[in-house]
């Protein structure tokens, strides 16, 4: 792992806070807004249960959590973030939905989770692992908060492997989305680091084995446009 991305990560919560109000309008528009499509895929792998009480970590303005409450199975999200920022955000637009009833959202570290054994039936984390201290340290803790058949879903950054889409993949992200996201952010460099996290995270068969190591079984891996992104899933039983 590069050292000076691994130290970054350790505070990258700063950063969050610095770039929250124009957050959501940058990964929208970064992303062409596919970044709503990939949120919503995570509907179609709820465990199979009548009633989900749902953990989402590195919630950030609470998209996971607003897309999670889509389905009337799943009563109850509570996310977590280390960004004071991004959860203000995020707490007014779940009280703009109204839906402070159902959708939780606090400080709280991914890493080492403020939970109880066996709380949770689902646990979720979309584009927030990589930026984590400790991803499998953060993953035996999840595991470890998650009933004996809860099941999570890492939703991640991804290098293609195809070479054209690769080509164009790493010129966008190396050149275009950094200079963009950093000048409407007014951040120096919050961007070109966010880029360079991706590239210095472990995916595919290597974040699986993550997940194994930690314990999770019926392992699944889903390759999200092109290979841009991947899904990630595994249950605890």
């Amino acid at each position: 792992m590069n050292n000076e991305i691994s130290e970054r990560k350790k505070e990258s919560y700063k950063i969050f806070n610095e770039i929250a109000s124009t957050y959501d309008f940058l990964n929208h528009t970064l992303s062409f807004g596919i970044d709503i499509y990939w949120r919503n895929k995570l509907l179609k792998h709820l465990p199979q249960k009548e009633s989900i009480n749902a953990l989402d970590l590195a919630t950030g303005t609470g998209d996971v959590a607003l897309t999670l409450v889509k389905d009337a199975r799943v009563k109850k999200v509570t996310g977590l973030d280390l960004s004071k920022g991004m959860i203000d955000v995020g707490i007014e637009k779940v009280k703009q939905r109204k839906l402070d009833k159902k959708i939780f959202l606090m400080l709280g570290d991914g890493v080492t989770i403020p939970a109880a054994d066996t709380s949770f039936d689902l646990t979720t984390i979309s584009f927030g692992i990589r930026n984590f201290s400790d991803p499998q340290k953060s993953l035996f803790d999840i595991y470890r908060v998650l009933k004996n058949d809860g099941r999570l879903m890492v939703m991640e950054f991804a290098i293609p492997t195809n070479p054209l889409v690769r080509a164009i993949y790493f010129f966008y992200f190396r050149y275009l989305l950094p200079k963009i996201g950093n000048l409407v952010s007014k951040h120096k460099d919050a961007y070109t680091y966010l880029n360079k996290s991706v590239e210095d995270f472990p995916y595919g068969d290597e974040f699986l084995a993550l997940m194994k190591n930690a314990g999770f079984k019926n392992l699944k891996k889903q390759s999200l446009t092109f290979g841009i992104a991947m899904l990630y899933i595994g249950d605890k039983n």
